[in-house]
């Protein structure tokens, strides 16, 4: 246990006291604050430098008439930000895996955001509120599938979601080097995510690697937690996350509860299961536009977990810490704002993961692929990736899978079509080698379109 948490709290310490004692402010306050509203204008293809409140791909909304429109931007100006996405997912799975079909899922996505310096209340002070209601037909996404890692980003897992996912205090101090966010969020809000929270891939080996599959509190286990930002200079950022693990939490194996759905008790009252997190990124941009960022973080997970298994009476419900690290890695290799607009962007993006095997399901991850953005000539705004990743079951068998050895692939090739600025339709592609939720079953070839609009 000490291990871990040395390796989560040390980094932050010294960032901490940096950050406090410098005398100059990093960036521009309000260039800051509208690159984390949740109707940002920035282009889809910036790099995460800071990664605040996600923004759902495309970037700019519909707002029926330009009368609406101007009304919007009034009130942003105000403080009140809103934005509703409508992301649909319809999806066939030609061979292998549980079972040939197809489905069809679809997540409503609400937010309303009040930024309280605007308002000239509180200087630095920030509400967020997220709604989040989620459909799939029967069987869903993965029931055909079952992998472990997540070939299908936008399934909750746990059938039909209808919750307030988010509703937080975001404060900045000390001239914006320390960023303190309290309340229910995601914490992919600001941990992990090497290319940025934009969705891109539809499968989840863009965002998290698999060795935090079950314990990262993100949709539909968001969670109330305290995450502390500290940024000491424009290419160094620390972070700290503590947040309720009961999402996890089993008792005697008495079954999981979604923390999507319980409000701020289990954080106040907790039984002793917690998720932390701690994340440095180094970020650096050369005079030619090349940005890149690197992250290297570590996590533990408290309290007596269920660990998902073949549901048999041999699987155990550990109660020792469990742990790991990660790392990940995005450069852009070729930048198109450089240049004409007809030739293309393009990035890279590599990540692993290690998690501790005498508790953990996955042992090892690695994931990498890239994105290039206006990969055709007079298509400025589409992208086009590939991506493809590798994850290790643990050994002994008992600890997670009914067999030993087992592993699972995911590769993913995808274009997203920019319609227009505020609407995408993207095609994917996936093969899911060796799926491994319940043992060995077959490569699963799965084609899908995702349709994007904001509102």
């Amino acid at each position: 246990m000490l291990r871990y948490v040395a390796l989560i709290l040390l980094p932050l310490s010294f960032l901490t006291c940096t950050a406090v004692a410098q005398d100059t402010v990093p960036v521009d306050s309000f260039t800051e604050r509208e690159a984390q509203t949740i109707t940002t204008d920035d282009t889809s293809d910036a790099l995460p430098q800071d990664p605040g409140t996600p923004v759902t791909m495309p970037p700019a909304a519909f707002d029926f008439s330009p009368e609406l429109k101007a009304q919007r931007e009034a009130l942003a100006k105000k403080g009140f930000t809103f934005n509703v996405n409508l992301t649909i997912d319809a999806g066939y799975n030609l061979t292998g895996g549980q079972s040939a079909g197809g489905f069809l899922a679809g997540l409503l996505d609400a937010a309303i955001q009040f930024d309280f310096q605007r308002m000239g209340l509180v200087d630095g002070g920030l509400l967020l509120a997220r709604w989040q209601s989620y459909y799939e037909t029967n069987p869903g996404p993965l029931e055909l599938v079952p992998d472990y890692w997540g070939w299908e980003n936008l399934a909750s897992g746990i059938g039909d979601v209808n919750q307030l996912s988010e509703l937080y205090w975001q404060q900045k101090l000390f001239d914006e080097a320390l960023t303190l966010v309290f309340g229910k969020q995601d914490a992919l809000n600001y941990f992990l995510n090497p290319i940025g929270p934009t969705g891109y891939f539809l499968s989840n080996i863009d965002t998290l690697p698999a060795t935090m599959v079950p314990w990262v509190p993100t949709f539909p286990n968001q969670a109330m937690g305290l995450v502390a930002v500290v940024r000491p200079s424009e290419w160094l950022t620390g972070k700290f996350g503590w947040f309720d693990g009961t999402n996890v939490y089993s008792n005697n194996g008495s079954p999981v509860k979604s923390t999507g759905t319980l409000g701020p008790g289990t954080f106040f009252d907790n039984p002793g299961s917690w998720f932390f997190i701690s994340e440095i990124n180094l970020s650096w941009k050369t005079e030619s536009g090349l940005d890149g960022i690197l992250g290297v973080g570590g996590w533990v997970q408290t309290g007596p977990s269920a660990v998902s298994g073949n549901g048999t009476p041999d699987v155990l419900m550990p109660s020792q810490p469990n742990g790991g690290w990660y790392a990940q890695i995005t450069q852009r290799v070729w930048d198109h704002a450089a240049h004409d607009e007809s030739e293309s962007g393009l990035r890279v993006f590599g990540q692993m993961g290690w998690g501790d095997p005498s508790i953990n399901p996955v042992n090892w991850s690695l994931a990498g692929g890239f994105i290039v953005d206006g990969p055709l000539t007079g298509r400025p705004n589409d992208d086009f990736g590939m991506g493809m990743g590798y994850a290790w079951f643990s050994n002994p068998a008992f600890v997670y899978p009914a067999e030993s050895g087992l592993h699972e692939m995911n590769f993913e090739t995808f274009y997203a079509i920019a319609v227009t600025d505020y609407m995408t339709i993207e095609p994917s592609l996936q093969f899911v080698a060796s799926p491994g939720e319940f043992g060995q079953q077959p490569m699963a070839v799965a084609g899908f379109v995702r349709f994007s609009i904001n509102f």
